[in-house]
């Protein structure tokens, strides 16, 4: 089972990454003043997307995650 939360979490990241480059390629395209997205921000973009995912899966409201604590980076 922990497989499958992982899997979630490592498709997370590679969308985050796709979602940012995507996004900054737009802003690009949409703005005189280049304000990108930071690649440091990636990382937060993909816990919002874990944690919709994970909620998704287990049916909704009644299941909480734990704030991210920087535990990754140890």
């Amino acid at each position: 089972m922990q497989d499958q939360y992982k899997e979630l979490m490592f498709r997370s990241f590679k969308d985050a990454m796709d979602v940012v480059a995507d996004y900054n390629e737009w802003a690009e395209d949409a703005f005189e003043t280049q304000v990108p997205v930071p690649p440091q921000a990636v990382p937060q973009v993909a816990m919002a997307l874990y944690r919709s995912r994970v909620m998704a899966h287990a049916g909704g409201d009644g299941f909480s995650v734990p704030e991210f604590d920087g535990r990754m980076y140890e």
